[in-house]
């Protein structure tokens, strides 16, 4: 409650100086102030400008850059000392107020005008402009398709690059409408939130006019332009659009897009009880994307990484078709009503990944399993609330660069937790009826936490201030361990335990359900559930005394509640060798989550677990998420994996290193060959022995592959399972691969193949290739745009190349010195996958130091070096645990 006091109170200070006739200035609201937007600043100046109006021009038909002007309409309420308008990196070639000439300063991040040309009321800013498009993903993107030279752009924004296209008051509580004109080459597309009123077909160019849109704010507009192919469809009276680029439209399977976008409509117009609040839906599916997707009102943009060129897998399918979701929830949480600031982004991030999920469960194919992927996300914000850079869901951000640090695991998946926590604890109909009431009184407009839990608190007798105070502005999670004690084969007690970590010693409310399972032919099956509420260290659980004695108990059945499991030491020794036979696959992966975690903490040898997976569970496991996972923790897809673990602490060359490969490898090609032919298995089979291929033999065995000697029947080995193979030989160094990655490369040239491309060689055992991609990536003139260099840093170090990364180890630090206090975040974060791993080589520990004695770099750097450290001090453990062979089970 502190926080929020303060908060108030500040809030209160601020209203009382902005109707002073004088104002004292914050430091930051002036000419001279730091390029990222500070949340004081923020304040200010939306109580500086109100009733915003954009009218914009742009000129798109040169490749060089693009020109354009912006006139912007709004009341101006306080002059202060001047008034900021954010431009970055661009050209202004002329400013005028009130269709005057104006003198202005600009320091590449702002234009800034004086006070004393400031007159308070309506008042009209024109600027004219120029500038370069971008080649890191966000702001005005182009890309030029190696296939058929065609050029697209689009545009990324959040949080903070809208200035990067045009001056701008970019911040999320200063909406605004958006009317606009674009001048493109002949035979484009011109995307934005509304339709266009006229296309004019002139000589050399057209000339598209936009009408004015609804009012939103600056980080969801967006232009996205070029050659794009189009398909056309309906969710009742809402237009759809898809768009892709032309070379990549014959992958695109349009009736799954339309098909999952019909039904999160349907989905959410009823459980919001608001319906899609703008005239049309359009999905554009854009190269060299740096996040999944991004929510632009009635425009959102998809990577091209959702397209494959094959047959795509169940989850793959499934993950599509969340993330449709997820950029649909937002229509309401994020773009109808919007965060004040970036403190409270879980009010977009949060209720999107929630509500998909919701969505997922309730229509359409993957009912049954959305509720499995949920727990990924939830494994994700277990991570990372772990870290020592976890924060409140409801965080401190102070400046728009500490925003983007934000975006992680708390936001998305702990918000996300705590919202299906919360709908479990208050009733799912209050939650729904909660979450109608917010909208209704916040449509077009922008909350805060308090807005939130007002809307909440009203459809229940629960205490809600309290829940908000342990659940949204504390960080760590609790554990819950579950005793219990029998007699003639009848519980007597069943006792929940809570804890948590020293440094989060925070007890909180959960709502959870506790299942008891017995056996009967093997098979683990669960014969009572009770739901239970805990809030204090301790809870009997009296619901449970006389039922029988259970061979296993798990307290988050459903997996409601947020909280790690502690399993018990009689339903540990049943899983060693039964987790396999638990019937309900869902459960079976929550058991399974909770053994990995052991691992991870240092509770459970990494050798154990492996030796679970390959005496039994891999052998026999049928469910593809689990398969999935599985084989992943296996092979490094993971980091940690099983297969890391035993290289770090054996090597390479060691007898028991060779023969845990040999077993794998051996395991996954037997199941690979008697997978049903065309079978989601099968699919998962294939690209796991590709990923755990090391030995020799079994190189040689996906050479042959490759060359069309191994077949199997209804597997089709495409162009993307093609480069997969590459990748591999290229990172084992298998002979000849140059010329395999040459030839590969001539037969795909399209965009995607030219990223294989790079990864692979990228990948190769070779000091001097290594170099010349680490030169090009620090070179600030590099012609390559940052997908590609993004490519090859990421392919540069597989876990098996430790003596490159120990190399280069000593370069990492000067070369990081300068990246990350620069101007690139997106690079210098990048960057950090090349961070020198103190767990193969602990012997060489300089990252805690380094991070101590640099704090000039951005929150984003700082935050990715922190969890390196971090997770190598994990790893360390973990090794010195097999190494003691003091471990359970």
């Amino acid at each position: 409650m502190k926080y929020i006091t303060l908060t108030l109170m500040s809030l209160s200070l601020l209203f009382t100086l902005s109707n002073c006739a004088s104002v004292p200035m914050p430091p930051t609201m002036a000419p001279n102030a730091p390029a990222d937007l500070s949340k004081t600043e923020a304040e200010y100046r939306a109580r500086q400008v109100a009733e915003t109006r954009y009218n914009l021009y742009f000129d798109l038909t040169s490749p060089e850059n693009f020109q354009g002007r912006v006139t912007t309409t709004f009341e101006l309420l306080k002059t202060y000392n001047g008034l900021r308008v954010d431009f970055f990196d661009g050209i202004v070639k002329n400013v005028s107020l009130n269709s005057v000439p104006v003198p202005y300063t600009y320091n590449n991040h702002f234009i800034w005008i004086d006070k004393k040309h400031l007159k308070t009321g309506t008042t009209t800013l024109v600027v004219e402009f120029i500038h370069k498009y971008s080649k890191n993903g966000s702001g005005l993107h182009q890309f030029i398709d190696p296939d058929d030279k065609k050029r697209y752009l689009f545009t990324d924004l959040e949080p903070f690059d809208a200035n990067n296209v045009f001056p701008v008051f970019d911040q999320p509580n200063i909406k605004a409408t958006y009317k606009m004109t674009v001048k493109a080459p002949k035979n484009w597309s011109v995307i934005t939130s509304v339709r266009e009123s006229e296309v004019k077909k002139e000589k050399d160019h057209d000339l598209w006019s936009f009408p004015q849109s609804a009012r939103f704010s600056t980080y969801i507009w967006s232009l996205h332009a070029g050659e794009y192919h189009v398909w056309e469809d309906k969710a009742n009276d809402i237009p759809l659009r898809l768009f892709a680029r032309q070379s990549l439209a014959k992958y695109v399977k349009s009736n799954d897009w339309f098909q999952f976008t019909r039904e999160g409509f349907e989905f959410f117009n009823e459980y919001f009880a608001i319906n899609y609040p703008y005239i049309k839906y359009d999905q554009i599916i854009v190269p060299e994307f740096n996040a999944g997707a991004m929510e632009n009102v009635g425009a959102v943009t998809f990577s091209e990484r959702f397209v494959s060129r094959g047959e795509k897998s169940e989850q793959e399918r499934m993950s599509l078709s969340m993330v449709i979701l997820h950029e649909m929830a937002h229509m309401w949480f994020g773009n109808l009503v919007t965060m004040t600031w970036w403190d409270d982004l879980w009010l977009n991030e949060s209720f999107a990944t929630y509500m998909a999920h919701l969505a997922l469960s309730s229509t359409g194919e993957f009912k049954d399993k959305a509720w499995v992927g949920f727990n990924r996300t939830k494994r994700w914000a277990y991570w990372e609330d772990q870290l020592v850079t976890t924060h409140p869901i409801e965080a401190n951000v102070p400046n728009t660069q500490q925003a983007m640090a934000n975006f992680d695991g708390i936001t998305y998946g702990k918000g996300a937790s705590s919202l299906k926590q919360l709908a479990y604890y208050i009733g799912e109909d209050n939650f729904k009826q909660g979450t109608r009431a917010y909208f209704k009184k916040h449509a077009g407009g922008n909350t805060e936490l308090k807005d939130f839990i007002a809307a909440m608190d009203a459809t229940t007798n629960k205490n809600l201030v309290e829940w908000q105070k342990l659940w949204l502005q504390t960080s760590g999670v609790n554990t819950i361990n579950a005793d219990f004690v029998c007699d003639k084969n009848k519980i007597t007690k069943l006792t929940l335990t809570q804890s948590s970590a020293p440094e989060h010693p925070h007890t909180r409310p959960h709502a959870l359900q506790v299942a008891l399972l017995n056996q009967k032919q093997q098979e683990f099956f669960v014969e009572h559930i009770l739901k239970v509420y805990i809030s204090t260290a301790s809870a009997n659980v009296s619901e449970a005394v006389g039922l029988p004695c259970p061979k296993i108990v798990f307290p988050n059945y459903g997996d409601h509640a947020y909280v790690n499991i502690k399993l018990d030491p009689i339903s540990l020794g049943h899983l060693k060798h039964g987790i396999s036979n638990v019937k309900d696959p869902f459960l079976r992966n929550l058991f399974w989550s909770s053994l990995w975690d052991m691992v991870v903490y240092a509770k459970l040898s990494f050798e154990a677990f492996g030796d679970i997976l390959l005496t039994g569970s891999l052998r026999n496991e049928k469910d593809p998420f689990i398969l999935r996972e599985m084989i992943q923790r296996l092979s490094g897809s993971y980091k940690p994996s099983v297969i890391g673990y035993y290289l770090i602490k054996e090597g390479g060359a060691s007898r028991s290193y060779k023969k845990f490969v040999d077993r794998t490898e051996s395991l996954i090609w037997r199941r690979l060959k008697l997978a049903k032919p065309g079978s989601e298995q099968q699919k998962i089979f294939f690209d796991g022995f590709v990923k755990v291929a090391e030995s020799p033999l079994v190189l040689k065995r996906l050479r042959r592959i490759l060359d069309g000697g191994i077949r199997f029947r209804g597997l089709k080995i495409d162009q993307d399972k093609r480069w997969s193979i590459i990748y591999t030989l290229s990172s084992r160094g298998y002979p000849s691969v140059k010329s395999l990655i040459r030839r590969e490369a001539q037969r795909d040239t399209s965009h995607q193949g030219q990223l294989s491309r790079v990864s692979s060689e990228a990948a190769l055992p070779n000091w001097n290739k290594k170099q010349e991609w680490i030169k090009k990536f620090t070179d600030k003139s590099s012609a390559e745009s940052f997908a590609v260099l993004r490519s090859a840093i990421y392919s540069l170090f597989p876990t098996h190349q430790s003596e490159f990364r120990k190399k280069f180890s000593g370069e990492f630090y000067n070369h990081m010195k300068t990246l990350g206090a620069g101007k690139e975040t997106h690079k210098a974060r990048t960057f950090t996958a090349l961070t020198p791993d103190e767990c193969q080589n602990p012997e060489n520990r300089k990252l805690e130091e380094f991070i101590k004695s640099h704090p000039d770099m951005k929150p984003t750097v700082v935050k990715q070096l922190k969890i390196h450290n971090q997770q190598y001090e994990r790893c360390r453990k973990a090794i010195e645990l097999a190494r003691s062979k003091k471990f359970s089970m």
